[in-house]
Parts: structure tokens; C-alpha cells; sequence
């Protein structure tokens, strides 16, 4: 696991697929992430926030009151309060889910090797050039002057570059990934929310993120769309996809069978303002004016756990360096380097949305996420077995 911030605030799951070097991938990834089991028996996340933070103003955690899915466009977080879902009491934390299918096709091609700088470095090599820069002491068998670790006969003889600005790594690597992903489906239940009163300073909640979906194309077709016309780029951005039924296929209404239903005497009381998800004739999440009322209401406002999905491949590369008098080296013939050439993982990068540990004042780097989440991710590609090894660590062989 790891933690970026980067102003999102987005505490990140990996997962990893090992899969040989220049070996063509395509299949079906599902990725499911839902609130954890252990909340079956709580409000579903926005409900909870809401009887937490109306029960009095310091009960509701800094940490989830001033991370970034509750604070607003500007560089300092904020909380606007929130708003009464009306499902207190009604335990759907198995809503707070979000879904998704992507078509993953691509590899990594790994043959290429190490690139040595072509110009702006210095190269060393051999004891009397390691010696007369101050990087090794001794004299057969010789010391790295900053870790005190005799030296290899590979170190001794190999290359070593420092750059023009005596600190930066020189060298490159000619491999690359060429994993493209593209999204089939999003499912979720909480793509309703249009709260955008923050300049009112009313309650805001607009942090459900979109996912990037890319498309090259031309806008016709013809002879001169076969030849080297400029392809038209067509970008989309998914909050979800899905229809949720509540009548059956003769129209009749599914009902309490089917769906929370409040039965009579609730059009006041704690769970009054309570609104089922549905799509018949909507145009638009919720609305709100600029008094705070809902102008318009949807239930799908459940919470999306998920901020950001990205999709890529990594190998393991790791140039060694030794410093000495205010200059580093680098090379690749050093004892910690590491360049795999045999294998690569494909990496699922889920950007969960995460606390915010510093508090009201600052953004502080996640140390976890809102929620508690169950995480499952399926790799099926065509043509290869799909009894992939998915990690939670980048492989090592």
C-alpha cells in the first residue's frame, strides 16, 4: 500500500500482476470495491457523517470533517455541515460501492536495457578515478567513502556518470510500458450529488470524481479518412452507468419487495427526507438553492469510497549511487541495482479517498481511507490463463 497526495487527498491500494516481458495482454479487468462487512450494522457513510456531526459540532472527527471529500474548491479546508440523507437507522453500507469493467490490452517491452548519458555528465571508473573524486578509500581492496562497504570487482571496473548538477541520476532505460485501458462499465450509487452552493456557504458536497474515458476516431467516413487525416479525439468522463429499476417489465410498481418503502406517517420524523434510487425521466442529480434546500431530489447519494482508478506497467529498475564531497555517481554495475528484464507487473493503482490526519487547518497526507473497503480485482485476458498472481507488493521473481 501507499499514500499520495498531490491535492487530491487519495489514499492509494495497489495490486499487482506479473506477466512476462513482451507478452501481448488483453481481457477484462473487474475491479469492486464496497464498505467493509464489519459496517453492516452502521448508517450507510453519509448518513453516519450527518447524525454524527448534527449530534453536536465537535463530535464529527477533523479528519473525516476536513478531508477533501467534504471541504470545497479552495486551498484550505473547509466544512459546510452536510445533508440529512433521511436513512438514519436504515444500515445500507452495502450500498457504498463502486464498480468497474475495463478492457486492458497492451505489455512492456523490456529488451531495451540501460541508456548511458549521451552529454552533461562526467564519467568515472576504475580505482584511480573512484580514488581522486573522494568516492572510495583504500587500496585493493577498496571502501566507498559513504557507506564504508568494500566494493565489488563489477563496481570497480564498471561506469560510473555524475550529472552537469553533480546530484541528478544521468542514466535512462529504453523499456516501456504500453498498457492502455479503456472503461466498459461503471456501476455505483452515488452519482446524484449536485450540491454547489459553496459560495453561499451552504453544504457542499461535490467530490465524486469522474473516470477519463478516451476515444480516437474520425468524423466520417471516406477515402480520405483511410489515408492520413488527423483523427478526432472524443473524451468522456464516467460518474456511473446503470439503470435501477422500480416497476417490473408490465410496469407494475416492485414496491416494499423490492425497495425501502416508509410506509404511512413518515412525512415527518427522522427519516422523512428519505428519497429512493431511481431513473425513470431524470435529468439531473440533486439541486440546491442558494438557502441550502434541495430544489430537486435524488437517492442515489450513497457514499463512493473510490476517487481515481489508473491502470499501468512497472518494472523493477533501481540505479545505486554513492556521494562524496557535495557530488553523486550513479550506475547500474553497483551491488544495489536492480533491473528486471524477465518480468513486469501490471499495476491496479485505486486512489481511495482518504482522511485527513492535520486536521481543520492544513491538507494533511491520508494515513487511510474514509472507509473501511473490501477490495477485489479479476484479470481475465483471452487467450492466457487467467491464474494470474495479484499481490499487494510489486514481485520481486
Amino acid at each position: 500500500m501507499a499514500v499520495d497526495k498531490n491535492n487530491k487527498a487519495t489514499y492509494r491500494e495497489l495490486r499487482y500482476i506479473k506477466i512476462p516481458d513482451r507478452r501481448l495482454i488483453s481481457g477484462f479487468l473487474t475491479i469492486n470495491v464496497v464498505n467493509h462487512n464489519d459496517n453492516d450494522d452502521r448508517n450507510d457513510f453519509n448518513q453516519a457523517v450527518h447524525e454524527k456531526n448534527a449530534s453536536g459540532i465537535s463530535s464529527l472527527a477533523n479528519e473525516i470533517k476536513y478531508s477533501d471529500t467534504f471541504t470545497g474548491t479552495n486551498s484550505t479546508p473547509d466544512f459546510n455541515g452536510t445533508q440529512d440523507r433521511g436513512r438514519d437507522g436504515m444500515k445500507h453500507t452495502f450500498a457504498d460501492y463502486d464498480c468497474f469493467v475495463f478492457h486492458v490490452a497492451g505489455g512492456m517491452s523490456l529488451s531495451g536495457g540501460i541508456n548511458a548519458p549521451e552529454s552533461g555528465s562526467t564519467s568515472y571508473s576504475g580505482a584511480s578515478d573512484l580514488s581522486s573524486a573522494g568516492f572510495i578509500t583504500g587500496s585493493d581492496p577498496y571502501y566507498w567513502s559513504d557507506t564504508s562497504v568494500q566494493l565489488t570487482s563489477a563496481e570497480l571496473s564498471g561506469t560510473w556518470y555524475k550529472h552537469s548538477n553533480n546530484t541528478s541520476n544521468p542514466l535512462g532505460d529504453y523499456c516501456s510500458h504500453f498498457v492502455k485501458y479503456h472503461l466498459i462499465s461503471r456501476i455505483n450509487n452515488s452519482s446524484g450529488h449536485g450540491l454547489d452552493q459553496e459560495a453561499s456557504s451552504q453544504r457542499v458536497y461535490a467530490k465524486h470524481r469522474p473516470i477519463h474515458r478516451q476515444t480516437y476516431g474520425h468524423a466520417t467516413l471516406g477515402a480520405v479518412n483511410n489515408r492520413l487525416s488527423t483523427a478526432v479525439v472524443t473524451n468522456e468522463y464516467v460518474l456511473s452507468h446503470g439503470i435501477y429499476d422500480t416497476e417490473d417489465s408490465q410496469g407494475t410498481d416492485l414496491g416494499a419487495s423490492s425497495y425501502t418503502t416508509l410506509g404511512e406517517g413518515r412525512s415527518s420524523g427522522s427519516n422523512s427526507g428519505f428519497t429512493k434510487i431511481e431513473t425513470t425521466g431524470r435529468t439531473t442529480g440533486e439541486v440546491q438553492d442558494s438557502s441550502g434546500n434541495l430544489t430537486t431530489t435524488d437517492g442515489n447519494t450513497y457514499f463512493n469510497p473510490v476517487d481515481i482508478i489508473k491502470i499501468y506497467g512497472t518494472h523493477r529498475l533501481k540505479f545505486d549511487s554513492h556521494t562524496a564531497l557535495g557530488n553523486t555517481i550513479w550506475s547500474h554495475n553497483g551491488a544495489r541495482a536492480i533491473h528486471d528484464t524477465d518480468f513486469w507487473d501490471l499495476v491496479i493503482d485505486i486512489g481511495l479517498r482518504g482522511n485527513n490526519p492535520s486536521g481543520a487547518s492544513s491538507f494533511g497526507t491520508p494515513d487511510k481511507s474514509l472507509v473501511k473497503p473490501q477490495i477485489n480485482v479479476m484479470f481475465q485476458p483471452f487467450g492466457e490463463t487467467a491464474e494470474f498472481d495479484i499481490s499487494t507488493s510489486q514481485h520481486t521473481s
